[in-house]
Parts: C-alpha cells; sequence; structure tokens
C-alpha cells in the first residue's frame, strides 16, 4: 500500500508549560517516532512518504498538493493530547479532499483512545506500540478482512468505538528499525542550543524509573537498546546522512552506568567524530562517566534540577539535593561539557522565596543554559491524578472530547496565583540570560553565524513580547 505520515504545522498552546518564544524557538526536532513509524512500514513492504510540514512550513494547502501527486491508500498522523485538535483539523481536511483511510497513533490514543477516536475523521487508531499492531491492520485493510482480532487497534462498530487491548509483550528495542531518516529534511534540523550540521535526535531507552510527580515518562516502560544497536545508528546517521550532532532524547541517559560507558567507547572504537547531548539527573553521573563521555564527544548535558529548595524537591519526588546538583555541575564543568539546567515554576509548596533562591542558584552554578517551564498537570502524571480528584474532572479527556476549551489549567497544589507564575517565570529567564557577562561568554563561544543569529533572534522576540505584555 502507499501510507502517507504527516507531521502537522504546530503552534504554541495556551496550556504549555513553556513560554510562546520558547516553543517556537528551542528546538526543530525531527519527528522522530513518526521516522520509527515509517521504518516498520517499509520493512512491511510498504511504500511511504513522511511529510513534515512543520519543518518545510507548509499549510493544509501545500501539504495536499504532495499527498495528491503520491496519491496515498492511508494517511496517517502522530497525535499528542497537546496538539490534538490541530491534527484533527488536519486529518477533516484531507478526508474532506480526498478518499483516504486516516489512521492515527501516539500515546494519547493509548490515553484516550474512545475519545479519540470519536472525532469521526479518525477510521482507525493505535493503542500502544506500533510495530506488530499497525502492519496488521494495514494487511487486513489491504485484503479486506476483519480487525477485530489485531491487538491494539481502535476502530467502529456502526457508532460505538472499540478497543481492542494493546499487545501486552513489548518488543525488544533493539528489534526496531532504525528511523527512516532518508524521507525527512534532516538539514533543517536545529536546537537552540545546537552547534553544527546536520542535527538529528535520537531515542536509545524509553520510560524512566525515578517517579517524579509531574513527569509521564515515568509511568512507561523503561527499556535500553544495546550498545552495539546504538552506536550502529549513530554511525549510520554520521555516515550516510552527515550528521555531526546528536540530541540523545532519552529522559535519563546515564542510567546504567556499564551501558553508558560501552556506548562511547564503542563510538570512539569506530571513529565516529560527532559531537553530542543527552539528558540525566545529577545522582546518576559520576567522574568515569564524564570522562568517557567527553572523550566520545559530548558536549553537553542537559540536567532536572527543577528547585533549589530541597523541601520543593521533595513535594515533586525528585529525590536529589543540592550537594548532589553542586557536584554534577562542577564535574560536568571539570570534564569540558556544557549544561543546561531545567527549573520550573509553580511547584508544589513552591513561594516567592524559593523561586527567588533558584534564580540565584541557577547563577551562582555558571550553568551554560537554563529552561524554566511552568510545572502543570501533563496526562497521566501524579500531579494529573491530582487536579482530577481535587477538580472532580479529567480537564485533558474532556479537551480531547471538545468539550472544553483550550486554557490554562489549575494549581491547587501552589498558593502562588497564575500571574505570579507567570511574573516568576519571565523573571527567571531575564535575570539569567540577560546580564553582561553572560551574552559576552555566549557570543564568544559560538561557532556560526547562524548559531548567533538564533541567540540573537530569539533575545528580540524575547524582548518585543515582554515589552509588548507591558503595554497591555
Amino acid at each position: 500500500m502507499k501510507i502517507a505520515l504527516i507531521h502537522c504545522l504546530f503552534s504554541h498552546r495556551i496550556f504549555s508549560e513553556n513560554l510562546k518564544v520558547v516553543d517556537e524557538e528551542f528546538c526543530l526536532a525531527p519527528p522522530i517516532i513518526l521516522a520509527y513509524v515509517a521504518a516498520i512500514l517499509e520493512k512491511a513492504g510498504h511504500k511511504v512518504i513522511l511529510i513534515d510540514a512543520n519543518a518545510l512550513k507548509l499549510n493544509k494547502g501545500k501539504t495536499l498538493k504532495q499527498l495528491k501527486k503520491f496519491g496515498p491508500d492511508v494517511i496517517g498522523f502522530r497525535a499528542d493530547t497537546y496538539w490534538f485538535h490541530r491534527v484533527v483539523d488536519w486529518a477533516y481536511y484531507f478526508k474532506d479532499n480526498m478518499d483516504v483511510v486516516v489512521i492515527v497513533g501516539g500515546i494519547n490514543i493509548t490515553l484516550y483512545p474512545k475519545e479519540s477516536l470519536w472525532h469521526k475523521c479518525f477510521d482507525y487508531g493505535i493503542a500502544g506500540e506500533a510495530n506488530c499492531s499497525l502492519p496488521a491492520l494495514l494487511s487486513a485493510l489491504g485484503s479486506k478482512t476483519d480487525v477485530k482480532d489485531i491487538r491494539g487497534v481502535v476502530y467502529r462498530e456502526n457508532d460505538t468505538v472499540i478497543c481492542n487491548p494493546p499487545l501486552e509483550n513489548i518488543v525488544a528495542f533493539d528489534d526496531y528499525p532504525f528511523p527512516a531518516r532518508h524521507l525527512l529534511p534532516n538539514e533543517l534540523y536545529y536546537s537552540f542550543t545546537s552547534q553544527l550540521k546536520n542535527f538529528t535526535v535520537m531515542v536509545t531507552s524509553t520510560g524512566c524509573p525515578f517517579k517524579c510527580s509531574f513527569c509521564a515518562i515515568s509511568r512507561l516502560v523503561y527499556r535500553e537498546r544495546s550498545p552495539i544497536n546504538v552506536v550502529d545508528e549513530v554511525e549510520e546517521c554520521y555516515r550516510k546522512f552527515n550528521v555531526r550532532e546528536i540530541d540523545f532524547f532519552d529522559a535519563t541517559f546515564f542510567i546504567n552506568k556499564e551501558r553508558s560507558i560501552a556506548i562511547c567507547e564503542e563510538i570512539l572504537k569506530r571513529g565516529i567524530k560527532i559531537e553530542w547531548s543527552c539528558r540525566s539527573r545529577t545522582d546518576v553521573v559520576d567522574d568515569d562517566i564524564l570522562r568517557a563521555a567527553s572523550r566520545a564527544g559530548c558536549r553537553k548535558i542537559y540536567y532536572g534540577i527543577e528547585s533549589v529548595s530541597e523541601h520543593v524537591l521533595e513535594n515533586i519526588n525528585k529525590k536529589i539535593n543540592t550537594e548532589q546538583i553542586i557536584h554534577a555541575i562542577n564535574l560536568t564543568h571539570k570534564h569540558g561539557i556544557s549544561t543546561l539546567g531545567f527549573f520550573m515554576v509553580g511547584n508544589p509548596s513552591d513561594s516567592r522565596g524559593t523561586i527567588l533562591s533558584s534564580i540565584k542558584f541557577a547563577k551562582k552554578l555558571q550553568l551554560d543554559f537554563i529552561q524554566v517551564c511552568r510545572t502543570i498537570a501533563k496526562p497521566n502524571t501524579e500531579l494529573n491524578d491530582y487536579l482530577i480528584k481535587t477538580q472532580g474532572v479529567d480537564y485533558w479527556r474532556e479537551y480531547i472530547l471538545g468539550k472544553k476549551p483550550e486554557k490554562r489549567l489549575p494549581t491547587p497544589w501552589s498558593e502562588l496565583s497564575e500571574h505570579q507564575i507567570e511574573q516568576y517565570l519571565r523573571k527567571f529567564y531575564s535575570d539569567f540570560y540577560f546580564r553582561f557577562s553572560y551574552i559576552i561568554k555566549r557570543v564568544l563561544k559560538a561557532r556560526s553565524l547562524s548559531e548567533l543569529f538564533r541567540y540573537v533572534r530569539t533575545a528580540m522576540r524575547w524582548f518585543f513580547s515582554n515589552y509588548s505584555d507591558v503595554k497591555k
């Protein structure tokens, strides 16, 4: 069959944890999950295109023109909860203009399968992983056989949405094909902190064994790819797609020390001259890991710090302390690796004092970058469970059904008002980034005009967005 996978043109959402300028400037990453789906479909013998309308800045009309040239039998979307209604809008548009079957997947279909398929622009959904379920569904569609026995398929029978239970046996991560990067415009991708082209992202593990209350990843099954399998993909990126910088998107890359060092040693053994970044907790790195990572091309680590207040850290179940944070940042800098600190504003028990202390702490740590988020009740998190309990309604379920408008979610765990959280969030960014010494440092460390231009463009957007808010 001919399958077209679409990554929609997205925009900032009101309920996002990020400021608008951050959502739009921090990263233009490849739709790596859809690239995995494309690889699965090609392996099953289908002809596939993947249109990254977001990177190519294609609206629905321009995307439709590409689709009509290809003539797909099936169109596939990945629908996260935040951007669900944008996908619905695009799916209805293509259904109205083409005679195609529309299939939707993603974590939102697993969390809210009936609510998602309530929208009749979707003919089928895939709950759980697509590796087995999606090829089986397409085979059934091609042969016009029943789908009722295919695990993970969500479909309609008359006007009733039927949800077949997802597969219980999780596929080993090494058994997945590498993402189909040959279908992507790899030269277009970047992050705010990236310095080399081509840039891409990779995933070497799923889930996270830690149980932070604000994070949904901890509720996914934790799986690791083997070091050889990971570096095979790194080498493919380097030699086939001219990738020179990779961001490992794992929730916590260095959990398994032996595996982490083995990956680094394999990169060195193969002579792959690549730079990379990753995400980590401050309590899982040590001198051995950071030495190996630095030698193998690690140039940046994103650390989840969240707050300097140990009371706040305890309340979000972070299970780290300030001594571990300071030690990890200093050790990282010792090995010549840059650092980005993730912080949150509006945590349980956050106050004006804890936030101001966190701002002072971030500057004292001499972090190279920060990203600051509002603490919100993301779907499938402990905080969302608490919100449902206190509010008596699952906002995300109602939002998917179209019964609740897009809005800023309440934070009943915090005494800070929405306005205060917004102001402290902006102050955090301003106090950290708009220091003369910091600006000079970043200019001197820039390695290309395009990198420097990103900094200037983002700073200008930040300035004018703040000015506009003040004028209002």
